[in-house]
């Protein structure tokens, strides 16, 4: 039996592992990858993000052992591409009910022409949701590394959902930074950056910029597994840091 994999209390790692991963936009991957997808448990259950269609059975074994995934109420896509939306439909059919939130309008779009029309809401940076005690807010990274990506905040777990923002191709039964070895850690990422995200640095610079207020102790990102420290030392705000994000946000309606 798969198992969940709690992160912090009410939330858990659900996704799948993908040990054969061996190309992947066009470069090796000879560590395979990791399509991470997260639960929340609050008073509406929330699911981040999903994994390859091939890795559907894998995703909901894993919600399985923590909830029926019926009662799932939101999902939210951080991006188009398969191994992030791939079992939308699958998820979809178990949990009809569930709202499907995705980045305007190249998100939305995206998840139209792969999967039909399933009512996605759109969402923008400074948008947010509130499923219990915690409130999600979402920010548009758009060309880190498609137009569609965004990331997601739970400002209650100080956790940044990240999306493609922090990641590397990497499969592993380990599931944190300090159980897998950072300097291996690096080593990934880095090949990720030179050959997925590089030519887009321009874009990751706002997309920093974008997250320097938040607060953070996780970042996760839905295409690998260990979490990366250097990227949390880099954004983590400082202990006297005042600077808060002034954008307006927009409640989105449930």
């Amino acid at each position: 039996m798969l198992h969940a994999v709690k992160v912090k209390p009410d939330v858990y790692w659900v996704g799948g592992i993908d040990w054969n991963e061996r190309n992947f936009h066009g470069y090796t991957t000879d560590r395979g990858s990791t399509y991470n997808a997260y639960l929340i448990m609050d008073e509406q259950v929330t699911l981040i993000d999903t994994c390859k269609p091939a890795f559907a059975g894998e995703l909901i074994e894993r919600i399985s052992e923590v909830v029926d995934p019926a009662c799932i109420e939101h999902v939210i896509v951080n991006h188009v591409e398969q191994d992030h939306s791939g079992a939308v439909p699958a998820i979809s059919y178990l949990a009809p009910r569930a709202k499907i939130y995705a980045s305007g309008p190249h998100g939305v779009n995206g998840l139209t022409a792969h999967y039909g029309d399933r009512g996605y809401v759109p969402v923008k940076t400074g948008d947010t949701l509130r499923i219990g005690k915690r409130t999600l807010s979402f920010t548009q990274t758009m060309m880190v590394h498609w137009p569609d990506n965004m990331a997601t905040y739970s400002e209650y777990d100080r956790i940044l959902f990240s999306n493609d923002a922090f990641g590397q191709h990497f499969a592993s039964s380990k599931h944190f930074d300090d159980e897998v070895g950072l300097p291996e850690v690096l080593a990934q990422a880095k090949k990720y950056y030179a050959n997925i995200v590089m030519p887009y640095s321009r874009h990751v610079q706002k997309a920093l910029k974008s997250f320097e207020g938040l607060s953070l102790i996780h970042i996760s990102e839905p295409t690998r597994q260990a979490e990366i420290s250097y990227a949390v030392f880099c954004l983590k705000k400082k202990k006297h840091n005042k600077t808060h994000n002034k954008k307006k946000k927009r409640k989105i309606k449930k």
